[in-house]
């Protein structure tokens, strides 16, 4: 059972009383951690994303869009605000109103949302914003954009220091309909006890939830090989960043969530906020490769122009899996945001005019048992790009390789410096 939510200030003098609470949660929680047995939730935050005057888009203020989600924010300064929501303290318990985080904004394109609510809980509540608002999406770092935070930051903290990684495939568009309903929708992580695990169903599909902890030196020596003989360890889910000012560290996933298993909110903090930069960087990178130097007269750009992203599979997709995947990929509530309706060009290959479900930008995808190619016109959002790779590789391709124009997908992320003083700061 979650540990119960801490009562948290709706109107802190300043976000600095958040921070002392936060760094005291985090001191205590550590110690949980040490003695195995945790009292108090971990804090955790969740990256979120927006967009940029920078392409041509309307960046909104965090309270517009807060207010739209019914969040009811409540303003500590120009840019760290309250949250409130709907909470349940036990399951007979009644729901009651309460504060369940802090948003503050690093950029005009990226939020962060701390909370101390149990995993599941806040990534429901997270989950729900992106979904219903097409102003918000999460910060997608890929299994590349992982990856190169191992080789070029976490793989180099110290051969002594503990490390974890998460791996995650599952396969469920192998699963026939019927199966996959009763399975509810692809994406659910709600955790199962032992003795539900052992009387759910569980139909015979590729599904890999894997994590392996270790001294960090180990892992090196070991994780080349691993991938190399077993396709699924591709797809890198998690990775703990040790912390660089004291005990523990910080588990970092797919999806923008960060969890704080370290002693102290202020390096949790500061990590955030370097994964953040380095994000942004890579976006930034990514958009300017794709539409080079469009230049935009007020909301329009000048000219129009696409680019092609392209992923091809590690294998080809079965015949059943590819129709699982075309019926499903478009429905309403769909990880990969995607809106559009396929055209059969083929038995195995469709084509798609349809719309990115974050900013609603049009895009055209063509997709085959083989590859996706997504043509993202001038505007588009670069997270679009990460979400995708990321998806896929998660529940389609745990291999795959991947272009953006002629450009390969990981160029643009391990060019970057994971380690610059300036982006820790």
């Amino acid at each position: 059972m979650p540990s119960p939510l801490p009562t948290l200030p709706k109107t802190p003098k300043d976000r600095f009383e958040v921070h002392r609470l936060f760094n005291g949660l985090s001191e205590e929680g550590k110690e949980g951690l040490d003695r195995g047995r945790l009292r108090v939730p971990l804090v955790k935050t969740f990256l979120l994303e927006h967009v940029t005057a920078r392409n041509g888009g309307q960046p909104k203020a965090l309270s517009e869009i807060w207010e739209r989600l019914h969040g009811e924010p409540t303003q500590v300064d120009d840019a760290f605000f309250s949250v409130q929501g709907m909470v349940k303290e036990t399951e007979s318990a009644q729901l009651r109103k309460a504060t369940v985080g802090y948003v503050e904004q690093y950029h005009e394109r990226f939020f962060a949302y701390y909370t101390v609510e149990d995993s599941a809980s806040a990534k429901q509540r997270v989950s729900k914003w992106v979904t219903r608002s097409p102003d918000l999406d999460f910060a997608w770092f890929s299994s590349p954009f992982l990856k190169a935070l191992w080789d070029q930051d976490v793989s180099h903290r110290g051969d002594q220091r503990f490390t974890k990684m998460g791996f995650r495939h599952d396969s469920v568009f192998e699963l026939p309909e019927d199966a996959a309903s009763e399975n509810g929708d692809y994406g659910d992580e709600r955790p199962v006890s032992e003795s539900d695990a052992e009387e759910r169903f569980e139909p015979e599909r590729r599904k890999v939830r894997s994590e392996m902890g270790d001294c960090i030196g180990r892992l090196r020596a070991s994780l080349e090989d691993l991938q190399q003989s077993y396709t699924p360890l591709h797809a890198l889910y998690q990775l703990r960043i040790p912390s660089q000012s004291g005990r523990g560290g910080h588990d970092v996933f797919q999806h923008g969530q960060l969890t704080n298993r370290s002693d102290s909110f202020e390096d949790h903090r500061n990590t955030a906020r370097y994964l953040y930069r380095i994000y942004n960087s890579v976006l930034e990178s990514t958009e300017e490769a794709a539409w080079g130097d469009m230049k935009f007269n007020g909301k329009k750009a000048v000219g129009w122009r696409g680019t092609p992203l392209i992923v091809r599979f590690g294998e080809p997709l079965a015949p059943s899996t590819f129709e699982h995947w075309i019926s499903r990929a478009f429905q309403k509530r769909n990880v990969f945001k995607l809106w559009g309706e396929p055209l059969r060009l083929g038995p195995t290959k469709v084509h798609v005019y349809g719309a990115d479900r974050h900013i609603w930008q049009p895009l055209n995808l063509e997709i085959t048992d083989r590859q996706l190619v997504a043509i993202l016109p001038q505007g588009t959002c670069g997270n679009t790009f990460h979400r995708l790779v990321a998806n896929i590789q998660r529940y389609v391709s745990p291999k795959i390789d991947a272009w953006i124009g002629a450009k390969r997908f990981n160029s643009f992320i391990e060019m970057k410096n994971f380690r610059s003083e300036d982006d820790a700061s």
